[in-house]
């Protein structure tokens, strides 16, 4: 799910009977160190619920930060671990 799933597809799904959503796969380091991309890549509204976040990550401190960061926007958090596409290395 790397660039998919942003707030307007999500919102459509749930128009449509989807329970729960899943964010785009998100690069937890780059979540970590950069406020830009974290409010670029996460949005949601209160209709949004319940929100996965979904991250990828080769190591943990920055996912266990990423996660935690996320934390108030999230009911849950994925981990990706078999993803081909270049974000996910």
């Amino acid at each position: 799910m790397v660039d998919q799933s942003e707030l307007p597809f999500r919102m459509l799904c749930r128009k449509y009977g989807a329970t729960c959503a899943y964010t785009p796969m998100l690069h937890a380091r780059l979540f970590c160190e950069d406020p830009k991309y974290r409010q670029e890549v996460l949005t949601t509204c209160a209709a949004d619920r319940p929100l996965l976040v979904q991250f990828c990550a080769n190591n943990p401190d920055f996912l266990v930060t990423a996660a935690s960061l996320a934390a108030e926007h999230a009911d849950a958090v994925d981990i990706n671990f078999g993803c081909p596409q270049r974000i996910a290395k």
